[in-house]
């Protein structure tokens, strides 16, 4: 089997996003016959450059499925397979506005035009209205390899007395609500000066190499989100695999992904407050024992081995994707 991966290829760092690429090797890895096609340039007449060319990569390499990550790429890959043999599959990303003509045109797509699609939660399936598979992305643990905290620290310049929070996100997208996770340090810091604590620090970490953010993940005491929308969110699966405490808004799937589990809150408002008692309670059970006993570095979750239990390592994720890819019609 041949499979093309269509993706955006306009990330600073590796040109398609981290995910797209860890997916690639994982199937790789599984014997499949891969190619990988980014797609540069914005918008759909930017999209509409690649058309020609991705066609003649299509019919001249003989592509079976060509598995297109997001809409517009799905678009784009239904165009360039048009005449040929070749079925069109899409991961939906992300999560849609209430009755909006972006939701409208992917559904009428995934009914009527792809060969499949799958999403990466039940919350976005749910708004499409459809029984589609809902697969996440998995995390290749070797990758995400656990890192001492003291070590991680070294690494990244981290102090050792102090507790940090990492924001694994660039600031200036707006759907990530920085301006909000400043807000919640904020008041955190205020509670924590009234019990004579120092101030905890929110770093900002992104367009950085996945071993890098390894060690920030492994050097934290918290990583925080704090994104207006998601579909299945990469990061806290990744700070999962690092065991790192996390607080989070409701967005996707991170309900499913952090039940029970200890050290990990998802939040029911968007308000500062509500957010700054989540992060004291993250730091609180990072702080000590289960005997009460105090830590100079954070205790961490069982966020690795729930991963793991979920099928969400990327050998597992590949297995499930090459099980649909088989049953394609």
């Amino acid at each position: 089997m041949k499979v093309l991966f269509v993706a955006s290829g306009n990330k600073k760092v590796g040109g398609v996003s981290s995910f797209v690429r860890t997916q690639y090797e994982s199937l790789r890895a599984e014997g499949l016959d891969m190619l990988l096609y980014p797609v540069t340039g914005h918008g759909f007449r930017g999209y509409m450059h690649h058309l020609r060319r991705l066609h003649q990569i299509i019919r001249d390499e003989g592509v079976d499925i060509v598995h297109a990550h997001y809409s517009t790429c799905g678009i784009l890959a239904w165009l360039a397979a048009f005449g040929l043999h070749t079925k069109v599959f899409v991961s939906i990303l992300g999560s849609f506005p209430s009755k909006s003509a972006k939701l409208y045109r992917v559904r009428f797509f995934i009914k009527h035009i792809w060969a499949g699609a799958l999403t990466k939660s039940r919350r976005t399936a749910s708004q499409l209205g459809l029984n589609l598979p809902v697969v996440a992305n998995g995390v290749n643990l070797e990758q995400f390899a656990l890192v001492e905290q003291a070590e991680a620290r070294k690494r990244v310049g981290f102090k050792a007395e102090k507790r940090y929070i990492v924001f694994v996100s660039n600031p200036a997208r707006v759907e990530k609500n920085w301006s909000l996770a400043q807000a919640a340090v904020e008041a955190l810091n205020l509670r924590r000066r009234q019990n004579g604590e120092a101030d905890a620090e929110l770093v900002a970490v992104f367009d950085k190499p996945h071993d890098e953010v390894v060690d920030y993940m492994c050097a934290a005491d918290c990583l925080l989100l704090t994104s207006l929308s998601e579909g299945s969110p990469n990061v806290i699966k990744e700070a999962m695999a690092c065991n790192l405490p996390i607080v989070t808004t409701d967005v996707g799937d991170v309900h499913e992904r952090l039940d029970g589990l200890d050290g990990c809150y998802v939040a029911k408002t968007y308000n500062p407050d509500e957010l700054a008692s989540l992060l004291d309670s993250a730091l609180s059970f990072g702080n000590r024992t289960d005997d009460g006993e105090p830590l100079i570095y954070g205790r961490r979750t069982d966020g690795r081995q729930a991963l793991i239990r979920q099928g969400l390592t990327t050998k597992q994720v590949a297995q499930r994707l090459i099980e649909i890819y088989n049953n394609l019609k």
